[in-house]
């Protein structure tokens, strides 16, 4: 298994989750709101505008699927800031 994490602005989070749909991701999870500082600057969630706050989705998933899932989250990422994080997994139930 393998767990995909996709940090977007959150204006594109709808798109994103449309997207996991359309490849068939079994689910995933939304975090809005991320706080946090990186190579752009901070990020605060008390902005008052979607542009610049950002969300985390978090799906896990075989690995084709999630391979798939990357291919297609290509496009978004080549006109809005934002990264994915791809890990190696055991899901414990």
């Amino acid at each position: 298994m393998k767990k995909l994490e996709i940090i977007i602005e959150a204006v594109e989070r709808r798109r994103v989750c449309r997207i996991l749909d359309e490849v068939g991701v079994s689910g995933y999870t939304v975090i809005d709101d991320l706080q946090g500082r990186g190579k752009t600057g901070s990020k605060n969630a008390s902005d008052l505008s979607n542009i610049l706050k950002s969300s985390m989705i978090i799906v896990v998933d075989e690995e084709t699927v999630i391979y798939n899932t990357i291919e297609k989250l290509k496009e978004v990422f080549k006109f809005y800031s934002g990264k994915m994080f791809l890990s190696d997994i055991q899901v414990i139930e």
